[in-house]
């Protein structure tokens, strides 16, 4: 029979193994193509979100920055000078109340917003200390729970201050969580340790990964009776 015999084996062996290389290569080059698309994607994203954001941080004088751990993650800091708590309280003050009304009216109707809302997979308000009273038995411990009950200080009033609109109010309590970190990442400048920027809450916006995104998409363009029976 032809292409039986041990040249017959050789030959098929050989066509097997260039057929894998190609294979493989081509897995290679779909898969650099797609991870540039899903960098891209994430690059636009969080283009758009400093765009939308910009003008509102620049009026409470704020900043959007990367955080360099995490490429996907952009971080603003609100210092105690905003929030106004005082000395080892959670209840924020007259002043720290109407600073969250503020900005959390206008941020909220931001990254709900169908430009947006799509390039978002969470929101995290995050509380920081620092490190007085830790020299204490339980000072630690107290300052991790005195930055948690911070944040959801600023959650809930971030919350109260949209729920007039409850599409906004839905979204925000859906895309937004607290937690606190008391004294274990301290701000330095020039290596030296500062305790009044170490005093701060500090919202993480994690965009989405291109996957994330297209998916968020795909859902948006489901009817509604479809949604409703994936409950």
């Amino acid at each position: 029979m032809a292409g039986g015999g041990p040249g017959g084996t050789q030959a098929f062996a050989s066509t097997l193994t260039d057929l894998m290389t190609s294979l493989a290569i081509i897995f290679v080059l779909l898969l650099v193509v797609f991870l540039k698309q899903a960098h891209d994607q994430a690059k636009k994203a969080k283009e758009e979100i400093h765009a939308q954001l910009g003008t509102l941080l620049e009026e409470k004088s704020l900043s959007l920055r990367q955080d360099p751990d995490d490429p996907l993650k952009l971080i603003v800091m609100v210092g105690e000078s905003q929030l106004r708590f005082p000395l080892g309280s959670a209840a924020l003050s007259t002043e720290g109340a109407a600073f969250v009304n503020g900005f959390f009216r206008n941020f909220a109707n931001r990254v709900c917003s169908p430009e947006l809302r799509p390039k978002i997979d969470s929101v995290v308000i995050e509380g920081h200390t620092d490190t007085s009273g830790e020299k204490t038995p339980g000072g630690v411990r107290k300052n991790i729970l005195l930055s948690q009950k911070r944040s959801y200080s600023v959650l809930e009033q971030a919350l109260s201050s949209v729920q007039g609109d409850a599409a906004v109010y839905e979204c925000l309590l859906k895309l937004t969580s607290a937690n606190g970190r008391g004294s274990r990442m301290p701000i330095q400048v020039d290596g030296q340790y500062q305790a009044d920027l170490s005093r701060r809450v500090e919202i993480k916006i994690q965009v989405r990964s291109a996957e994330q995104q297209f998916k968020a998409m795909a859902d948006s363009l489901k009817p509604a009776s479809a949604n409703a029976s994936e409950r």
